[in-house]
């Protein structure tokens, strides 16, 4: 079970009690990420996140800020998707106010000192070259700016070099105060909470006010043309391996049809003995690591396979991947295969809930994203009534491999890719 309520200045909470830990997460999100940013502003979401350990009044340097948490053992960091922006800090339960204290210092009294705003900018050309030379961090870039080319969702999440070193303090600033209200703030405690983390809640977050009016619009997400001649991106690098990321458009947050994806490509590729790993891996030995998945947003979505693999067997791969889901297209899947998909998705999930920072992780995405909070029991119910008709179905519905996106980095040429 968990509590929702809100503060008088508009800020969510969300309390998961859990009795089986000793621990603590507090985790915040905001409903702010790369698709919110204009073109010229690309990637400031996610320096925003940077600067948040930069030095508060209360603590001015980054070594008092996170010298106070490392002093507590405590597990800690930010993360910025295109469609959100969150911190953590995860402790012993007894730490909880010191939790508290130190996120809502740093994510409403930063400083932004400009000398510290100049010295990261260099910090996250760094990241996004790390990303760069990393195929196997950097093919979902490729591939949604291939998916979503022309809109907001198609940009890296960091920006570009060009758009880091541009940034001017008093835009920045600016963005942050549009989306960095108290009420846009989705506050989720997870773990071994007590009578007095209300009180504490209510200390560190209840007075601050709101300076600005909190901005959610967001440019739509629009696919890329679907013309065979511009459904194919190739990085060229010169690596042992491929990196390959196909798929088509799916669905978006929220739709009805996610439970019936979520079985789909459990089947399909989202374990050692799905469909693909076996014909992929164990029968063709093509790739050492093969899967499935999809991606939601708001209002758009997409299904995706992704395998490294040597250049020679690119095209030997893509043609066996869409054998084995014009299977399922054509003879759906068996009644063993729908069972055994149903209890490791529930196994899974009950696994990783064992973790306070995996249940405040839950929660919060839902606070964050959804229009109403959704349990983990409630997603496993909608599991449990997924059918074989359901399940065929889908795969017929969204997986017109005519639409098929293939994006690829590695020692190959474009014109050499048949799909």
């Amino acid at each position: 079970m968990f509590e929702k309520y809100t503060l008088k200045n508009g800020a969510t909470v969300v309390l998961v009690p859990q009795s089986n830990t000793k621990s603590i997460t507090t985790m915040i999100m905001f409903p702010v990420g790369s698709r919110n940013e204009t073109e010229k502003l690309s990637g400031v979401s996610h320096y925003v996140e940077h600067l948040m350990f930069k030095g508060t009044q209360k603590r001015p340097s980054t070594l008092q800020l996170t010298k106070e948490i490392d002093r507590l053992g405590a597990q800690y960091n930010a993360f910025t998707g295109k469609e959100y922006t969150g911190y953590y800090i995860k402790t012993d339960a007894s730490y909880v106010d010191i939790s508290l204290d130190i996120l809502s210092d740093m994510l409403f009294a930063s400083t932004y000192d400009p000398q510290e705003m100049e010295r990261e900018k260099h910090v996250i050309v760094e990241e996004l070259r790390m990303y760069k030379d990393n195929p196997i961090m950097d093919i979902d870039n490729v591939f949604e700016e291939l998916m979503f080319d022309g809109c907001a969702l198609g940009r890296d999440i960091g920006g570009t070099e060009k758009h880091v070193l541009a940034y001017e303090r008093d835009e920045v600033l600016a963005y942050r105060d549009t989306h960095y209200q108290p009420n846009n703030t989705k506050i989720v405690l997870a773990g071994n909470i007590t009578e007095e983390t209300k009180q504490k809640i209510e200390k560190y977050f209840g007075e601050i006010e709101n300076k600005e009016t909190s901005d959610r619009s967001y440019e739509p997400g629009l696919f890329g043309s679907d013309k065979k001649e511009d459904c194919l991106k190739v990085v060229y690098k010169d690596t042992d391996q491929v990196q390959m990321m196909i798929g088509v458009p799916g669905v978006k947050r929220g739709s009805d049809l996610a439970p019936t994806l979520s079985v789909l490509n459990t089947i399909l590729g989202g374990s050692m003995s799905s469909r693909l790993f076996i014909k992929i891996r164990e029968r063709l030995g093509l790739a050492y690591t093969v899967r499935s998945g999809a991606e939601y947003y708001q209002d758009t979505g997409y299904l995706y396979v992704q395998a490294g693999l040597e250049a020679k067997n690119v095209n030997k791969a893509i043609e066996a991947i869409k054998v084995e889901i014009e299977k399922i297209k054509s003879e759906g899947v068996t009644a063993q295969e729908l069972a055994d998909a149903k209890t490791h998705i529930k196994g899974r999930l009950t696994l990783s809930l064992e973790d306070s920072s995996s249940v405040a992780s839950w929660f919060v995405r839902k606070a964050t994203l959804s229009n109403e909070i959704s349990t983990p029991e409630e997603w496993i119910k909608k599991i449990e009534g997924v059918t074989l008709e359901s399940v065929q179905q889908i795969a017929n519905d969204l997986y017109d491999l005519d639409a098929l996106r293939v994006g690829l980095i590695g020692r190959l040429k474009k014109e050499d890719i048949i799909f």
